[in-house]
């Protein structure tokens, strides 16, 4: 492979225009998903604003609910800093996973592209994986300092996974998004093992961002 094919990072021409196709079918998507709703826009409008045939678009996404996902992460990357501005350094996996959620669930309650995304049939276990590293992180340190105590880990997520498609349900009905929020981070405290003294507490905290 000659060198004039290569970019400085490495990225081959190809590799560089698949990735440039990419951007422009999500920036289309997104611009399409937030003037008209989801639910509003097909694949051919997402293909004829971002000037792509369809075949292109399924070499990138299987859905159309698949170009959300970008989207999301862009997204949580904005949680995780807003958590860590708001954690102030505190290092207790309860209070980082309480805050986490509280602000996840704003999140999806103020923004229609998470909103859709989650009544879609995303799981709780699937957006704490869409999210990365630091929910996953907290909960690995809280098993291994015991701050949390769950005696079967994927039953205990199974469950958590039902009360998130209820609180999903319940924010759809009209539900106060504030106290959805701070009893949803509640009750996963509770399940995790913190005391429910305790976990209504720290889930009761306030947010102070800075």
């Amino acid at each position: 492979m000659s060198k004039e094919n290569t970019t400085e990072q490495g990225m081959t021409r190809f590799e560089r225009r698949k990735a440039s196709t990419r951007a422009r079918i999500v920036e289309a998507a997104e611009r399409l998903m937030r003037d008209r709703g989801v639910e509003a826009v097909t694949i051919q409008d997402i293909t004829d604003a971002a000037d792509v045939g369809h075949g292109t678009f399924y070499l990138h996404f299987k859905t159309k609910g698949d170009v959300l996902r970008p989207l999301i992460e862009h997204l949580s990357n904005q949680v995780h800093a807003r958590v860590d501005r708001a954690a102030h350094g505190e290092t207790d996996p309860a209070l980082r996973m309480s805050l986490g959620i509280r602000v996840v669930v704003r999140a999806i309650a103020e923004d229609p592209l998470w909103s859709w995304y989650a009544r879609s049939g995303a799981s709780f276990s699937e957006l704490v994986a869409q999210m990365g590293t630091p929910p996953a992180e907290d909960m690995r340190k809280g098993l291994k300092s015991s701050r949390f105590d769950i005696a079967n880990l994927p039953a205990t997520v199974s469950f958590i996974d039902g009360a998130f498609v209820g609180m999903i349900t319940s924010l759809n009905e009209g539900a106060d998004v504030d106290e959805t929020a701070d009893m949803t981070a509640e009750l996963v405290l509770r399940v995790f093992g913190v005391p429910a003294k305790e976990a209504a507490q720290i889930a009761r905290q306030p947010i102070e961002i800075h």
